[in-house]
């Protein structure tokens, strides 16, 4: 691990410090014998790397308290994050130099012209199926030249990420609109305690960004009044009601299949992909873990029954 990886690991032991002492290096080392940080790392490993600390913790300090510790190593993560993506524009910049430029065209992942083309396809199309997928992809290389395969992959990869963007904003849209409605002029305490819980639900944020996000809602409401839901496209409102009609996972994977959605249970080598169980959680968490976790921590007056 080298630069901001590897701050994010010493970092990690710090915070860890306070609750474990002299433990917390064996604790962060455990959990990057597992998962590796480096300078190619993604937020989704560094949210690996937090998952499986999480883990460790819970059996040491209990579900409630290791989450609390979560939240602040996923804050501390995107701080990290944001700083790794700086420093790989700058390594980018310089590789752009006239002897670089012929290496560096050949290695762009895809053409403008294709990346384009996957956008108006995705627009059009929320949740392709799997043999649509296969055939845009083919349908692309012959058109531009190119590995079907490599454009197929970028494709689901476009998709799940923009499931989760979409699901995790529609989310974190329903929970402000739930606490400006019970706190309409919240004091300091109230909109700590609701980014705390927000960071219980494992949803991505930056703290200043969604302090503004609150404020201008706020403001909009005492202007204008509570605005009407955004709408998800109909075919990701339909992948919605799947998840949240259907009591187990495996009920989920056997009806996604069914319905030729294989691609997002699975990672590019085959194999199980947690995207799954992040976009399960977004729309369902457990009801009962967070009463029960944000009743330990005092917060359990931010959840708001739904009228029935």
């Amino acid at each position: 691990m080298a630069g901001p990886a590897e701050d994010f690991t010493k970092q990690c032991v710090k915070i860890l410090e306070a609750h474990f002492g002299k433990l917390s290096f064996t604790i962060v080392s455990k959990a990057a014998s597992n998962k590796v940080l480096d300078s190619s790392s993604t937020s989704d490993d560094y949210k690996e790397f937090i998952d499986l600390i999480e883990s460790n913790i819970s059996s040491l300090a209990g579900k409630h308290k290791a989450s609390e510790i979560g939240g602040l190593l996923r804050a501390k993560a995107i701080e990290f994050t944001e700083r790794q993506k700086i420093q790989s524009a700058k390594v980018q910049a310089l590789a752009a130099a006239p002897a670089a430029k012929a290496e560096m065209a050949a290695a762009q992942a895809l053409s403008p012209d294709i990346s384009t083309e996957i956008s108006n396809f995705l627009q059009k199309n929320t949740l392709p199926t799997e043999e649509d997928i296969a055939d845009y992809a083919k349908y692309i290389s012959l058109k531009y030249g190119g590995d079907s395969r490599r454009v197929e992959h970028d494709i689901i990869d476009r998709i799940k990420t923009q499931i989760k963007k979409t699901i995790g904003a529609n989310r974190l849209s329903r929970e402000l609109g739930k606490f400006l409605s019970q706190f309409p002029q919240p004091a300091k305490t109230d909109i700590d305690d609701f980014i705390r819980y927000i960071g219980f639900l494992k949803l991505t944020f930056s703290e200043t960004e969604l302090r503004e996000l609150i404020e201008k809602e706020r403001l909009y409401r005492k202007f204008h009044g509570t605005r009407e839901e955004s709408a998800a496209p109909a075919e990701l409102n339909q992948f919605i009601s799947i998840i949240q009609s259907t009591p187990d996972k495996e009920g989920i994977k056997d009806t996604m299949t069914k319905q030729h959605l294989g691609y997002l249970l699975r990672d590019e080598s085959g194999n199980s992909d947690e995207s799954l169980s992040e976009i399960v959680n977004l729309i369902s968490p457990a009801e009962s873990d967070m009463k029960e976790m944000l009743d330990g921590y005092g917060l359990k007056h931010l959840i708001k029954k739904d009228a029935k």
